[in-house]
């Protein structure tokens, strides 16, 4: 009896067992997967990305990459790029497009420094009007008898013209190297340091006429001219520091011993001639004070 109850009862108990340890094992499973297995592989993780990414000192790198770059890229960085710069990192402001030179700075392209502009020098017509002048040119320029001349340019013309009273001998760079002598003179211009001279000698015509001073009467009288002048025969008024005009009556090729006495027009010609021998003394030059 005892035999035949106990056996259908034990083989139920060893059934039910055997389904209980079945669930416990996948419990126990599912446990495993759940709380102990990501923390291994977190941890595991953790260490191999510290132990190649992360120095003892703390300062970050970029992983390097196993093998070298991929085949379809090249080996190097372009050379128009910084080698130390790669896209993504850094402060640096991008490089300029087509630049040569590398740095943080924008806009490539190599400096060039910039030579200094010259300075622009204003224009002087008269210094130029001076320069222009050539030894032979003649010159529309007198002396006005107020110790200056009618302008400060020198105009050329023609010295076959009405208003050449003024040939030039030589262009000097000083007054001083100029001749010197009765109906010669010289006008200078100086323009940034540079003075150019130009030596004058008076071309006199017969009818033209003179500003002069004289001084005493009859046969003590004594005349001064201004032989470097020129005015309007007719004039009303003379610079103060002259008191008679004078008429030129004749311009000669001077005779040896040459005087007054050499400048009458016609035989017994009684009228009172004042002359100087100019252009170096061949020049003999005949004037009489201008009666209208």
């Amino acid at each position: 009896m005892d035999g035949a109850s106990g056996g259908p009862g034990a083989g139920g108990a060893s059934e039910e067992q055997r389904q209980r340890g079945v669930w416990i094992l996948v419990a126990a499973t599912l446990a495993f997967a759940v709380l102990v297995l990501p923390q291994v592989v977190t941890d595991d993780d953790k260490t191999s990305f510290a132990g190649s990414v992360l120095p003892s000192d703390g300062a970050s790198r970029l992983p390097s990459l196993p093998g070298g770059p991929p085949s379809g890229l090249p080996s190097g960085l372009p050379s128009g790029l910084p080698s130390t710069s790669a896209p993504g990192y850094g402060a640096g402001q991008p490089t300029g497009g087509g630049g040569t030179d590398g740095g943080s700075g924008g806009g490539g392209g190599s400096v060039r420094t910039q030579e200094p502009a010259t300075p622009t020098v204003a224009p002087d017509p008269t210094a130029d009007a001076y320069r222009a002048v050539s030894p032979g040119d003649c010159l529309a320029v007198y002396d006005t008898g107020y110790d200056d001349y009618n302008t400060r340019t020198p105009y050329r013309v023609s010295c076959g013209a009405g208003n050449a009273y003024m040939w030039v001998s030589a262009v000097r760079s000083s007054g001083s190297a100029c001749p010197q002598g009765p109906g010669r003179n010289y006008m200078s211009y100086t323009s940034r340091g540079q003075t150019t001279a130009l030596c004058l000698t008076r071309q006199f015509k017969v009818g033209y006429c003179l500003l002069a001073k004289q001084s005493g009467s009859g046969a003590q009288a004594r005349m001064n001219a201004g032989l470097m002048t020129a005015v309007d025969c007719d004039a009303k008024r003379v610079p103060a520091q002259y008191n008679q005009i004078l008429h030129i009556t004749g311009v000669y090729r001077a005779p040896a011993n040459a005087s007054a006495r050499n400048c009458a027009r016609v035989q017994g010609d009684r009228t009172y001639y004042w002359s100087w021998l100019v252009n170096g003394g061949r020049t003999l030059l005949c004037t009489m004070i201008y009666r209208g």
